[in-house]
């Protein structure tokens, strides 16, 4: 009889680690879109208009305070500054952060997209690499092959 109690319980236990597990898997709490999400206001007349995938946020922080947040709970894989604001690539993420009066935006984006829209701030810094691992080797017929 004591040993079918332990086994209820362990059953129970077991139970309950799935569903916490379920919850901080589905509820986007990981990543840095996921870490924007829940610490900064969502603003979503920011958004860039033309990209579903993107998302703004508004922090009262300046741009430097607010990518030390973020950087110092995500290391990002490349991370750009210039006067303009601050451009952090992930591996699926890009996260780029302006000056907005005293405060900060936010924009959340795919990395192509943000390579795209931003190139000019992050052309040298980030170089080409898309999300499946490509890398542009150029150079000319046969070179980098």
């Amino acid at each position: 009889m004591k040993r079918s109690f332990w086994f209820i319980l362990a059953g129970i236990v077991v139970v309950l680690a799935l569903i916490i597990a379920l919850v901080a898997i589905f509820s986007g709490g990981s990543g840095p879109r996921g870490y924007a999400s829940g610490h900064y206001q969502r603003a979503s007349s920011l958004d860039i208009r033309g990209d579903s995938d993107n998302k703004a946020y508004t922090s009262p922080k300046p741009v430097p305070v607010v990518a030390r947040d973020i950087t110092s709970r995500w290391r990002p894989q490349a991370q750009q500054t210039d006067a303009s604001g601050v451009y952090l690539r992930y591996s699926d993420d890009a996260v780029i952060i302006q000056p907005r009066g005293t405060g900060s935006v936010i924009h959340v984006m795919d990395v192509d997209r943000a390579y795209r829209h931003y190139h000019s701030h992050v052309g040298g810094a980030w170089g080409w690499i898309g999300t499946r691992g490509d890398t542009f080797r150029g150079g000319g017929p046969g070179t980098g092959k």
